[in-house]
């Protein structure tokens, strides 16, 4: 019985990539999805399924203590966008196994 690991790609900018090395790196623990966070010109970025739901969690507890207006609606944004992303790949995933 092989293992299969999901992944899922997510369109990232810099400023995104940024917020998710400072705030939720932890989370990332696939070397390859790591190093793509940390290149500057790399803009799809693949994550394991399971790490994106992690990720919002971290984000959204940030969101939540956030002081800062530009931080929090900066965070708002990303969350957003991971959270239509991770939607859209799970309906991509239940529709190919149809």
């Amino acid at each position: 019985m092989s293992i299969t690991i999901k992944f899922t790609e997510i369109e990232l900018h810099a400023d995104e990539k940024k917020l998710i090395l400072k705030l939720a790196h932890f989370y990332v623990t696939d070397e390859v999805t790591l190093a793509d966070l940390k290149n500057a010109r790399k803009k799809w970025i693949r994550f394991h399924t399971g790490t994106v739901d992690s990720i919002i969690g971290e984000l959204s507890y940030h969101y939540n203590r956030s002081r800062s207006a530009y931080q929090s609606e900066q965070l708002d944004e990303l969350i957003s966008h991971l959270e239509t992303a991770l939607s859209a790949s799970k309906k991509n995933l239940s529709t190919r196994m149809m």
